[in-house]
């Protein structure tokens, strides 16, 4: 008994001391471009080293998955993603990340290649020139079959299986917007069972995830397991248990009973009942142990990671995007005039040079402006999180005493009402580039409301919160007054009403109540300001309308919507998608909620002719010739009468943060 007592306990050391060690991942294959390579020690691996590094420095993510980016002009821009598989813990993790970043990926399989994506049994890391968030991508790499026969009958078998893939691929897909994971198991036989695991990048929509595990189980094998692997999705099935919480799932055959023997004697039993508790003694403190090493592993994980502002709130996933105040300061000539870009509701944006030579565009938020510490890290954890070619992309930030500061991607074109409205710069933006504009302002929106991990409201589009990069793509720029829904929530409602005057929907100035069909609005205004080149808040036409929205639904009542098209656009301009998109911002801007299209739709009939819209009714906020706006007059008399006393609404395009409705 001693013998066996003493190997217990080295059992027990030994157990305890295997979670300090991580095993090397398992590595399962590769692609990597041969046509886009990169010189050594040229600005392309650069941002591959800081993106890998970003990659590496944030696998303790609970979702073991998370996007970066890096670089300072289209050619030279990186984006990467790791994505570990559901059920493995941080260690492991963060152990196949690491050996991707510094060691398989630029050194082994794909040095000098722009454009790669490899492969291990514990998570999958990617990168490329190109952005990929949230973009679907179903090329196979590997379709791994299990070569060992079913007994039995193999139909049956696949039935089985086939079930049981489709019930863990719905779970996977509604899994939530951070983990679409999930796993199953099947009885096939008293001792045959089939085990499944699906998961699909975060970062995809619902519907693209759906997409990507049903081509992924069209393709599954007839064998006893097949692995089909994408650059979204994973989907797999094995007839043994193959990931970590397989024991949670496996209903296993009562073993075999054992024949009595009359010639036992009470010594053996008594020796096989200590063997047993020594053994199920070993089993708790190993237990105790594990529980422990994790306690210790999490608590040191999160002193690690310390709130960079005093105020409890903790940045650990952008602590790596902090930037240096007198580096900023330095960058923009300690925020001199002439390197002023402009001014928005909440503060001045600078043009910078970093001491690399990056030019950057530095948004320094006013002391007096109502765009505190909240506003700010709304901001700043929103863009954090969101990653599309129509955002403006966030490159980092500083907060040191007073000052805030939010470093973004330079736009050179700056932004959209500085070409729009402006006599000379107006004539340069033909149709080609304004209908461009549209739609990206579109997909923009469409991952804001549906496609990305989070449903944002950003309440404030309009034409200056619109960037243009060098190429005139937009950016969906400014989210200091963005809301987050949550699940299935569809609207919300506020006291405090925020936004810019002629974007603002009838509802939320009247009653404070904002939902997408409140962004939509705007996104009607802005459709209608890029078609015409007039602002919507400074337009009068005397004697026939006194603001844009009344001015294109008389024209449209008319029957001459054209005449709504900026004269210098008009003889090059395709009518067919003129009319397409007066119809659709008229649309936008009804007063019924109902009315509005959603964004999807929005997309879709600019992208498609086929799509039938409804007809267009009288719209919001419309003014009658001479006479004031029926909905304009009831907020201001609501106002009047609870004795409110709010500040005067600007014509400008600065934002409003004090209106309280009724």
């Amino acid at each position: 008994m001693a013998k066996i007592n003493m190997f217990l306990y080295f059992l027990i050391i030994f157990m305890m001391i295997i979670p300090l060690f991580s095993l090397a991942p398992t590595y399962v294959d590769h692609i990597c471009s041969n046509t886009t390579r990169f010189t050594t020690n040229s600005q392309y691996q650069t941002n591959l080293d800081t993106v890998f590094r970003y990659l590496s420095a944030n696998t303790s993510n609970p979702f073991g998955f998370h996007a970066a980016q890096a670089g300072n002009g289209t050619q030279d821009f990186v984006y990467g993603h790791f994505l570990c598989r559901g059920d493995q813990v941080p260690s492991s993790c963060h152990e196949c990340v690491t050996t991707a970043t510094t060691t398989d990926l630029p050194k082994t399989y794909c040095p000098n290649r722009k454009d790669a994506i490899i492969w291990y049994d514990e998570c999958m890391v990617r990168y490329s020139n190109e952005s990929f968030f949230g973009v679907l991508d179903t090329q196979i790499v590997t379709n791994r079959a299990n070569v060992q026969n079913v007994t039995g009958n193999v139909s049956q078998y696949m039935d089985i299986m086939g079930t049981m893939m489709n019930n863990i691929a719905i779970r996977a897909i509604n899994g939530g917007p951070y983990k679409k994971y999930a796993t199953g198991y099947a009885r096939f036989s008293s001792l045959v069972g089939v085990y499944g695991l699906q998961q699909c990048t975060p970062d995809l929509s619902a519907s693209y995830c759906d997409q990507c595990l049903l081509n992924g189980m069209e393709l599954l094998p007839v064998s006893k397991g097949g692995t089909l692997l994408f650059s979204s999705c994973y989907v797999r099935f094995e007839a043994y248990p193959f990931f970590n919480d397989a024991a949670n799932l496996t209903l296993s055959p009562p073993p075999p009973s054992l024949p009595s023997s009359t010639s036992s004697s009470n010594g053996k039993r008594n020796t096989s009942a200590k063997l047993i508790a020594d053994i199920l003694a070993a089993v708790v403190i190993l237990l105790l142990a594990i529980v422990i090493i994790l306690y210790i592993i999490i608590a040191k994980s999160k002193k690690e990671h310390v709130p960079v502002d005093g105020t409890g709130e903790n940045f650990t996933t952008i602590d790596s995007l902090q930037y240096d105040l007198e580096i900023l300061k330095s960058a923009t000539n300690n925020f001199g005039i002439e390197n002023k870009l402009g001014e928005g509701g909440f503060g001045s944006v600078y043009k910078g040079i970093l001491p690399n030579g990056e030019v950057v565009a530095v948004k320094r938020l006013s002391r007096s402006s109502g765009q505190g510490a909240n506003e700010f890290k709304n901001e700043l954890l929103l863009l954090a999180k969101l990653q599309h070619r129509n955002l403006a992309r966030l490159l980092g930030f500083c907060l040191s005493g007073e000052e805030k500061l939010l470093v973004y991607e330079f736009a050179p074109n700056k932004s959209l009402d500085n070409l729009l409205f402006d006599p000379i710069t107006q004539d340069q933006i033909n149709w080609r580039v304004r209908y461009n504009i549209i739609q990206g302002i579109a997909r923009g929106m469409l991952y804001l409301h549906q496609d990305s991990r989070l449903r944002i409201i950003h309440r404030d589009l309009k034409a200056s919160n619109i960037l243009l990069d060098a190429n005139m793509n937009p950016k969906i720029s400014d989210f200091g007054m963005a809301r987050i829904f949550g699940g299935d929530q569809t609207q919300s409602s506020t006291s405090r009403v925020v936004g810019t005057f002629g974007y603002m929907s009838p509802e939320y100035v009247t009653q404070g109540r904002f939902s997408t069909k409140s962004d939509m609005y705007s996104f009607g205004v802005l459709i209608l300001e890029i078609i015409s080149g007039q602002r919507n808040t400074s337009f009068y036409e005397s004697g026939y309308a006194e603001d844009l929205i009344s001015y294109a639904w008389k024209l449209w009542e008319e029957g001459k919507p054209m005449t709504l098209v900026n004269p210098a656009t008009r003889e090059s301009c395709s009518n067919h998608e003129v009319m397409r998109c007066i119809h659709l911002g008229l649309l936008c801007v009804q007063e019924s909620v109902e009315a509005r299209p959603s964004i999807d739709m929005a997309v879709l009939s600019l992208e498609s002719f086929t799509v039938t819209l409804p007809n267009p009714g009288e719209p919001g906020f419309f003014r009658k010739t001479g006479g004031e706006s029926i909905v304009g007059m009831r907020m201001v008399s609501s106002l009047e009468s609870s004795g409110s006393n709010p500040r005067p609404i600007s014509m400008n395009d600065v934002s409003v943060s004090e209106v309280e409705p009724r």
